[in-house]
């Protein structure tokens, strides 16, 4: 009887193993990209653009600093999200005082529509993947 479930365990495994997909990640080609980012004409501190192809691939996500990011993306049409976020407390935000007010929520600095992904850039397999966006706050 052990030899039976030891067997039967061997070819289940066997038969997981042959279902396997070997595409997966290795599928999705990426390529490099980097860039800047502006608000009215000045470098944003801190923020972060996402480079999403939208075939169930993980995203490119890249942290900006001092107006420049820079990583890798999945090639061909990307919808690109910016965001900036910081702290406030809700008095500052809601204009309004009372208990608990003073809790920190997040504001993202830019606008809806930078982050709603209507924004689209190609990616290249090879060549140059620089793009800048020069955002405004109005």
């Amino acid at each position: 009887m052990r030899r039976f479930v030891v067997s039967f365990a061997l070819v289940l495994a066997a038969v997981a193993l042959a279902g396997c997909d070997k595409k997966g990640a290795a599928a999705t080609k990426r390529a490099r990209v980097n860039g800047s980012v502006t608000l009215d004409g000045k470098a944003l501190t801190t923020g972060e653009v996402v480079f999403d192809a939208e075939n169930g691939e993980p995203p490119g996500a890249f942290t900006i600093v001092d107006g420049k990011f820079e990583g890798v993306a999945p090639v061909g049409k990307n919808k690109v999200k910016l965001t900036a976020m910081r702290k406030v407390s809700m008095k500052e935000k809601m204009k309004m005082d009372g208990p608990g007010y003073d809790q920190l929520v997040e504001e993202n600095l830019l606008p809806a529509r930078y982050a709603d992904g209507t924004l689209m850039r190609e990616v290249l397999e090879s060549g140059d993947n620089k793009f800048d966006f020069d955002l405004k706050s109005k």
